[in-house]
Parts: C-alpha cells; structure tokens; sequence
C-alpha cells in the first residue's frame, strides 16, 4: 500500500466505513509511515477541533425570531391587503403583456413564407411527363428551382 491509497483510507476511517481488511493494511502502513501517521494525527486533530467548534453554537429558536421579526414590521393592514391583490397584477402583467407583443410582431407580422424555402406549394409543383433513367427501377424526383425556373430531376437506385 503506498501513501496514496493510505490517505483515502484515513478519510474513510474517519467516516468509519472501513472494513477489517482495509483497517489492518492501514495500521500496518501507518505504524511504518511517520507522513502518515503525522496525517493521521492532524486529521483527529481537525476533527477534535470542529466538535468542540460546532458543540459551542447556540440555534437560535425560529418560532420566537420569527416573532421578534414580525413585531418590527409596520403594522399597517389596510394598505398592506391593498397592495397584496395588486402585487400579481404589477409582477405578472407587465411581462406577460411583453411576451404577447413579441410574439404578435414576431408572428404577426411576419412577411416571408411559412413554408421551407424547398418546399413548393401545391400550385408551383413540377411535373414531368417522361423521364429517362438508366435503371428502370430507379426512383426518380422532379423539381422546379422558383428563382432559376431551372427543372431537376433526380434518379436514385432502385433495390438490387
């Protein structure tokens, strides 16, 4: 076992989740390493410290800070329910009404098509009466460029 493995070990000991093996190849690494023995140290060391640190908090009780919160607040109820049923109106209309105008300009008035620019519309669609491929089962499309007025037609292999 080399110092590596050693200090993993250590974290885990700590945790107490080693098993009877791993706890007898620690100790005898440990009891022939002063690096890690001096690791082992400081790591109880740490731990001591940090009990001692955590024992000496005092948790306050929430219920009675709550209470002494409360107490500083004004106490003036009328304008308070007031401004309560306008707080969703102020926080959720004006982003909403936001949204919808975008949405309006974007949608709305939008001027190009909707459609793919390949894709043709069911009055501009090509049609050829013949088209002359080398393989008889080929599989063949036609189509008719808008901008060029240019007819392709395209033959893919048909199954061998």
């Amino acid at each position: 076992m080399n110092c590596r493995e050693t200090e993993a070990l250590l974290l885990a000991e700590r945790d107490g989740v080693l098993t009877t093996t791993q706890h007898a190849e620690l100790a005898r690494h440990v009891a022939a390493c002063p690096a890690c023995r001096q690791l082992r140290a400081d790591l109880a060391e740490a731990a001591a410290a940090l009990r001692a640190d955590v024992s000496g908090v005092r948790v306050p009780d929430a219920g009675q800070e709550w209470r002494v919160l409360q107490g500083k607040l004004p106490a003036t109820a009328g304008s308070s329910a007031k401004r309560r049923r306008l707080a969703p109106v102020i926080w959720f209309g004006a982003p909403l009404a936001a949204a919808a105008a975008l949405a309006f300009a974007y949608f709305g008035l939008r001027t190009e098509p909707r459609h793919a620019e390949f894709v043709a519309p069911l009055a501009d669609t090509a049609r050829a009466d013949f088209v002359e491929v080398a393989d008889a089962k080929a599989s063949t499309m036609v189509y008719v460029d808008k901008d060029s007025g240019w007819l392709v037609v395209w033959a893919v292999d048909g199954p061998s």
